[in-house]
This record gives structure tokens, sequence and C-alpha cells, in this order.
């Protein structure tokens, strides 16, 4: 867009409305403007600028891990990203030109190319590019932002761990207490395994007694039978408490 700016020099304030353009005389477009007090200074457009072109690109830029720490069972990672975009000008006219590119302003991120912009808005960045005529001008934006992004350490399997493990900014005091994570996930999977085994034993000698509960009222209680399913029925309540015994030990170990 064809822009210029307008300073309220009067003393008085200038009420909003339309505004017409002439340059050198010749009609060049039209404007609308708010309200100017006395003083103040306007960036308005006026007409399409057939000229000149203005492309802009955005390329994806991986983030970048700086630091990875431990803190109350918590893997902390800091993370910088960065974000921008590339604007190609192109002046087909016979003048150079000043263009001012306008960039949104993301809160949380800082600027970082530019490291100033020519203007600044509330929420707007402004750049000035001087495109000469037949020679394309290069702007580059590029803003930055630190975040750190935690994960709880029970939650995460042994292949995350040994990721954090790999990277080389990973402290030597770090990767000491992630291999300990891992050789204590390794014993708690085997607390928990051997709890399951003993929970599926308790499981099937409960159904072998449901059986034999079944059974024995149709037995004589002087027949051999009757006597060899007493004895397995105290052999297997015998078996149960030291079962639920077992199973609460590893319960401890497992809580602890």
């Amino acid at each position: 867009l064809n822009g210029l700016r307008i300073k309220n020099s009067t003393g008085l304030h200038l009420n909003q409305g339309p505004i017409t353009v002439f340059d050198g005389g010749i009609y060049a477009g039209d404007a609308q403007i708010q309200d100017l007090p006395p003083g103040t200074e306007r960036l308005i457009s006026y007409a399409l600028d057939l000229d000149t072109e203005v492309a802009p690109e955005g390329k994806p830029v991986p983030e970048k891990m700086l630091s990875i720490r431990l803190f109350k069972g918590q893997v902390i990672v800091s993370r910088e990203a960065v974000q921008g975009r590339t604007y190609t000008v192109k002046n087909s006219g016979s003048k150079s030109k000043k263009v001012l590119v306008e960039y949104p302003k993301h809160a949380g991120w800082n600027l970082v190319a530019p490291t100033d912009a020519a203007e600044t808005t509330r929420d707007q960045y402004r750049f000035a590019v001087t495109a000469e005529p037949g020679k394309p001008a290069k702007l580059e934006v590029r803003e930055q932002r630190t975040y750190d992004q935690s994960v709880v350490l029970s939650n995460m399997d042994d292949n995350t761990i040994l990721y954090y493990l790999s990277r080389p900014i990973t402290s030597p005091a770090v990767k000491d207490a992630l291999n300990k994570v891992i050789a204590m996930k390794k014993e708690l999977g085997d607390v928990r395994q051997a709890k399951a085994r003993l929970e599926q034993e308790l499981a099937a000698i409960e159904g072998e007694q449901n059986r034999i509960r079944r059974n024995m009222p149709q037995l004589d209680k002087t027949s051999e039978l009757y006597a060899r399913y007493v004895k397995k029925f105290n052999d297997q309540e015998d078996r149960i408490e030291q079962i639920r015994g077992e199973v609460a030990k590893l319960e401890k170990t497992e809580a602890a």
C-alpha cells in the first residue's frame, strides 16, 4: 500500500473523517483517519502500490534443548523456540522506495532480529526497508522464547529416559540420577511382576476352593475323598494366608 504520515500541527483537534490525497496535483487516493489530537502523528494508507511486491515466507525452526534438570521427582527441560518470517521486497518502479513492514507482536516472545524496530505500536513492530529499483531487498524477522517443560519421572518410560541420557547437554549429575531411576524402575517392575504372580496364584486357589465347597456336601464325611478335601482345604488356607502376607510386603516395597 502507498502510505504517508500525517501530523496535526494546528494546535486544534482534527476530527475523524475522510482524506483525499493528491500527488503533484494529481489525485492519488483516499484514506480514513480517526480523531487526531494536536501534535500527534498517524500512518495512513491511501492506495495500492502496483510497483511494489512484498513476498513473506515462513520457515519452521526446530526447537533446541538448553538444559535438563531434576527437581522433586520431575524432569524439567528448558527449551528455546524460534519463529519469524523472511520478507522479500521487489521494486519494479523507477524510484527508490522506503517500505514499512508490519509484523505482529506476540506475547511471551522476544525480538532478536532485527534487534530494534523502526517503530513499535501496541500490537505491532514496523521495520523499514529501502527497496532500490530492480534490486530485491530482504528483511528477516526472528522472535525467540525460552520455556520449561516438566515431566513426572514416574510417568516416563525407559526410552524417554535414555533419550535424555543421550543428550550432550545432560550433566554428569543428572545422568547419574537418571541411571538410578532406570535401576529403580526395573526393581519396581520386578516387584509388580512378583505381586501379579502371587495374585494369580491366589485367584487360582480361590477358584479351586469354590469347586471343593460345591463337592463336599455331596460326599460321605467318613470317606477318604472327603478327608482329602479337608486336608487340601486346610493346606490352601495356610497358603492363602502366606500369599496375603507376601503381597502386603510387596505392596510396601512398591510404595517405598
